[in-house]
């Protein structure tokens, strides 16, 4: 791999770490310092989400910025936040404050990083890159699960530490990003739009509406249901991240070759159908196994559920593929995350009612039946 491949890929690597520090020890630190119930925790998501919702316009004020800065600028803002949690989120107003801040440079790295990854891939080679791209996520998984483990299991360390570790992990991504080559991204840069939205592009932003609702659904329901039913911790649900990214780390090149090879339109029908199955076990499971069988099943469909995440990489290269303009990628990546964060602003509020007036079954029965849709919708796309 050429250098300024493996530099975008050390940035990744990064800020999977310290994503998944995050998403690891939020609900326990929700549940068990700031005593929030699922309701509550459900319609969190809508600030969370909320930068996703901006992101057309977070992607339009960075396109015309130098791309190197922008992701050294990405770092800076997530380091902000999590000195934010350290020593600021004594209650739920100001962690959210802070959730905001760490979700929009997130969301901001997304069509940032894959814009650029399949720049310095070029056009025959976008799966087998945005794969390469999942497995450097997974090594940060891998990492930010060892960090939470560490701290929090082996040497009894509070949130405290934790957040201040996640900042000083981020540290080095500013660097690392500021010595990328100076050309990546120029030509878009100076004929890029700040909006784009063309009628060719609908399937894509169907897809990402459909993936909004499917994604919200398991990001907040799944890990909720381990802690507030099975009583799990935060080093548990790091370990679960950990499995599933040590695995991704070799199947998630396999996903992106196979992209490559079998079409996109394959691969996410595939995609579809397994989610239907996946959300009917976790509606059935609880209620017909005894909680030692049931919490094992949990796991393994956690593990499942967050490896096929990464074929959402198949919207993206499908994308790139029906581009009319490569300058168009990032502002229509930036819409497509709105698109997505419209649906996923709503649906963890209508989920979190779901969850206290029905069940939590019937919230996985809603995800199946976005599956289903999902399916439909695909089987339109051209071969």
């Amino acid at each position: 791999m050429k250098t300024p491949l493996i530099k975008l890929l050390a940035t990744v690597l990064l800020l999977g770490a310290t994503s998944t520090i995050f998403m690891s020890v939020m609900p326990d630190y929700l549940s068990n310092v700031l005593k929030v119930d699922g309701e509550v925790r459900g319609a969190l998501e809508v600030p969370r989400e909320l930068p996703g919702f901006l992101l057309v316009f977070i992607a339009g004020f960075l396109v015309r910025i130098q791309r190197k800065r922008a992701i050294a600028m990405v770092f800076s803002v997530g380091i902000i936040a999590f000195l934010g949690f350290a020593f600021l989120t004594d209650s739920l107003l100001r962690f959210v404050l802070f959730m905001v801040i760490w979700s929009s440079a997130m969301h901001a790295f997304i069509p940032l990083r894959d814009t650029t990854a399949i720049e310095l891939a070029g056009s025959g080679k976008r799966g087998w890159v945005l794969g390469r791209v999942g497995a450097f996520r997974s090594l940060g998984l891998i990492l930010g699960t060892a960090v939470v483990w560490i701290l929090m299991s082996q040497l009894k360390t509070d949130f405290k530490v934790t957040w201040i570790i996640g900042a000083a992990l981020l540290f080095p991504g500013i660097l690392i990003s500021l010595s990328l080559p100076s050309s990546i991204g120029e030509k878009e840069r100076v004929s890029a739009k700040r909006f784009v939205f063309r009628k060719k592009y609908r399937l894509f932003y169907a897809l990402c509406m459909l993936f909004g609702a499917r994604k919200q659904i398991f990001l907040t329901f799944a890990p909720w249901l381990l802690v507030s039913v099975y009583q799990q911790k935060a080093p548990q649900l790091a370990l679960a991240m950990g499995a599933s990214a040590l695995i991704g780390i070799f199947l998630k090149p396999v996903f992106g070759k196979l992209i490559d090879k079998l079409g996109e339109r394959t691969i996410l029908m595939a995609d579809a159908a397994l989610i239907v199955l996946l959300s009917s076990a976790y509606a059935i499971v609880p209620n017909i196994a005894g909680p030692g069988t049931a919490l094992v099943l949990l796991y393994c469909f956690f593990v499942m559920d967050e490896l096929l995440f990464s074929l959402s990489m198949a919207r993206t290269t499908y994308l790139s593929s029906i581009i009319e303009n490569e300058s168009e990628m990032v502002p229509t990546i930036g819409l497509g995350g709105t698109i997505d964060h419209i649906v996923s602003m709503a649906v963890p509020v209508i989920g979190g009612i779901l969850w206290m007036k029905v069940g939590s079954w019937a919230v996985f029965a809603m995800a199946g039946l976005v599956a289903v849709i999902t399916f439909f919708t695909v089987s339109t796309m051209r071969k």
